[in-house]
């Protein structure tokens, strides 16, 4: 490895050298203030003079033909690329600099005109900075950063007050730190210097980070080929913001354990090398899996019923539960479930999310959730498995349902998530497949009531406030804003010839409009779609089967023994119920000791610690000192750590082994 500092002028007017972008490289991603922030700085050494520090480049210098060279820029792309365009600007705006820039510090002055260019972009970028280079912009078309920046650049030029000619002067002032890697084998590894540089400018997404981690080690040659054959297709499905979102739920989905959003990149590594991939091994999964991320996203899969339900789970907004829905694709695509078993399954959690949310039914704890279901073996039934863990894990009953409908303002709380409950009424209703893009949640008492409505309903404002967003007060039409806020009665010639038969049978079942019509269609409605969204019938109430189970799971423990405690990803192996309760409890102290202190003022939590009025019977000392009780029954152990666990805000991350 060779370091130095250099000038920046001196870097680039290396004689005979091509600075080439690899192709896992990102795209040129600059924005306006980071090339405000150049321009600056350039400014600053016009009107006070002195030295700049602009940051470090890292390459690998390979042999090239005609006796050249090419300098493989691992780190400064972005500096590199706008400091080039900074440069073509000035010439543009100044004939009497143009040649010297041109010949010394952007081209390759005695190199075939369709290579002299010292800068070769990724492949996306290459027509958009050829075009500025050879000023043959209006011949481009698309939007370019590269061409954005390099106009920018141009209009700094022309607003401010220096000439290009101090300009130029002060840019010869400007430093840097290159870093030129051994290219043999037993040389230096490019991604970990890459990884050790504190490097300004847009910062590296994990996808990035990730890319360049699987592409950087390979020759010049392998990094096309894999680049084109794999990732350029995963790119090409999301967009940059939602490939890191890919990446966290694959990870989670391969590895069976919480990913934070922080630590895609290192996590990534660490799956890497635990699967002692190669580099073609790891794209092939990466992209087999982010095709399934796709259909997910797009609805996109070669079954109708799986996309139909799909569709529910993504209005529920649920992607938590895309990591196990990656699962079952990967297990249908290897011919482990057929469609009709996928479906089922998924008309399971289609029931179990509706059902959670018109309860109330916190999410946080279901990433635990996912997480027991993706260390399932498949030597057991997969739909089997499913519904005996939703089942134990706040599974909203028929009777549930039912009350919690009768006063839910649906429409106020999730207005999607009403509209999906009437469309998934109407297609029971009309048994075909109905298009509702156009349709509209309509409020048969509307939301702002008339006086009409006042007098012709008793207490109709209280009977608004209370029924008006509830199931049974709303329907669907495609002529709201004709109906507006028009009497009953006059409401019903529209609904009499709606093609939406939900509608349709508020005109043949009810002469008037009130309170106690609202809650006679609720209870039929909400029956209706309880008989849609069915709870499946087989209880489990011991947890007889071996494996983790999420803290907050309603499960009978009676007879079992734990072999580990999970907190946050790290494991404890305990031997008992009562070392797994005072393990927990010393978690509890070292994570936040202010909120152990006030514990003990939790009503339901008063057997567990020492008072005077109450000797414990099987005390046991904590670290910090504290006893406290350990003569608990197996269930009520559980409890208790659900319990402080909630007070913590760390159920989701807590979660125990049965032997």
């Amino acid at each position: 490895m060779k370091a130095d500092n250099i000038k920046l002028f001196d870097f680039l007017s290396q004689d005979r050298v091509i600075f080439d972008i690899p192709v896992f490289q990102r795209n040129y991603e600059w924005h306006e203030q980071q090339c405000q922030q150049l321009f600056d700085d350039l400014r600053q050494l016009v009107d006070h003079g002195g030295e700049h520090f602009l940051g470090t480049f890292v390459y690998v210098r390979e042999s090239a033909d005609g006796l050249g060279a090419l300098e493989r820029i691992i780190d400064g792309q972005q500096r590199l690329t706008s400091c080039m365009l900074l440069l073509k600007a000035m010439v543009d705006a100044d004939a009497i600099q143009s040649k010297e820039i041109m010949s010394r510090y952007l081209t390759n002055e005695f190199w075939d005109k369709n290579q002299n260019i010292k800068l070769k972009p990724v492949e996306r970028d290459r027509p958009a900075f050829r075009a500025v280079m050879n000023g043959t912009i209006a011949e481009y078309n698309g939007a370019s950063k590269v061409i954005e920046n390099y106009e920018f650049f141009k209009r700094c030029i022309l607003k401010s007050q220096c000439s290009v000619t101090e300009l130029f002067t002060a840019m010869r002032k400007m430093n840097i730190v290159y870093i030129e890697l051994d290219d043999s084998i037993k040389g230096e590894n490019p991604q970990v210097i890459f990884e050790s540089l504190n490097s300004t400018g847009v910062s590296l997404s994990p996808t990035d980070l990730v890319r360049n981690f699987l592409l950087m080690r390979l020759d010049e040659k392998s990094q096309e080929t894999l680049y084109r054959e794999y990732w350029l297709k995963i790119e090409g499905l999301f967009s940059n913001n939602i490939f890191t979102e890919f990446l966290r739920h694959y990870l989670i989905c391969k590895m069976h354990t919480l990913v934070n959003q922080n630590a895609v990149y290192d996590t990534y590594k660490h799956y890497y090398a635990d699967n002692e991939f190669t580099t073609k091994d790891a794209l092939k999964e990466l992209y087999q899996y982010a095709s399934y991320y796709h259909v997910l996203l797009t609805e996109t899969a070669t079954s109708s019923q799986f996309n139909h339900i799909l569709a529910h789970i993504n209005i529920m907004d649920k992607k938590v539960i895309y990591p196990y829905l990656m699962k079952l694709l990967n297990m249908q695509s290897n011919d482990m479930l057929t469609w009709n078993e996928v479906i089922e399954i998924m008309k399971v959690w289609e029931s179990y999310l509706f059902r959670r949310i018109v309860c109330g039914v916190a999410s946080n704890g279901l990433n635990r959730v996912v997480i027991s279901l993706l260390k399932h073996k498949s030597t057991e039934s997969e739909i089997d498995f499913v519904v005996d863990r939703l089942l134990t894990t706040n599974f909203p009953t028929d009777a549930q349902v039912r009350e919690d409908l009768l006063t839910l303002d649906i429409y106020g709380k999730r207005r999607d998530i009403s509209k999906l409950a009437l469309e998934l009424l109407e297609e029971h209703h009309s048994k075909e497949t109905v298009s509702f893009d156009d349709a509209q949640v309509e409020h048969i008492m509307p939301q702002s009531l008339t006086n009409d409505w006042k007098i012709e309903v008793n207490n109709a404002e209280a009977v608004n406030q209370q029924y008006g967003g509830t199931l049974g007060n709303l329907t669907l039409t495609k002529y709201n804003q004709e109906m507006s806020n028009k009497l009953f009665k006059q409401k019903v010639t529209y609904y009499s010839k709606s093609n939406i038969s939900l509608t349709r049978d508020i005109a043949e079942s009810f002469d008037q409009w009130g309170q106690a019509d609202i809650i006679a269609r609720t209870k039929t409605l909400g029956n209706e779609l309880i008989g849609i969204l069915a709870r499946p019938q087989n209880v489990v109430t011991k947890a007889t089967f071996k494996g983790e189970h999420p803290i907050d799971e309603n499960v009978d423990v009676t007879g079992t023994k734990p072999t580990r405690l999970t907190i946050d990803s790290k494991d404890y192996s305990v031997e008992s119920w009562r070392e797994l309760l005072w393990m927990f409890l010393d978690y509890a102290w070292s994570y936040d000791s202010a909120s152990f202190l006030k514990l003990n003022q939790v009503q339901s939590l008063g057997r567990l610690f020492d008072n005077k009025t109450r000797e414990l019977r099987s005390p046991v000392l904590l670290q910090n000192g504290v006893k406290v009780e350990s003569n608990f029954s197996a269930n009520s152990i559980l409890a208790i750590v659900a319990k402080i666990s909630e007070l913590y805000g760390i159920t989701e991350f807590v979660s125990y082994t049965i032997r």
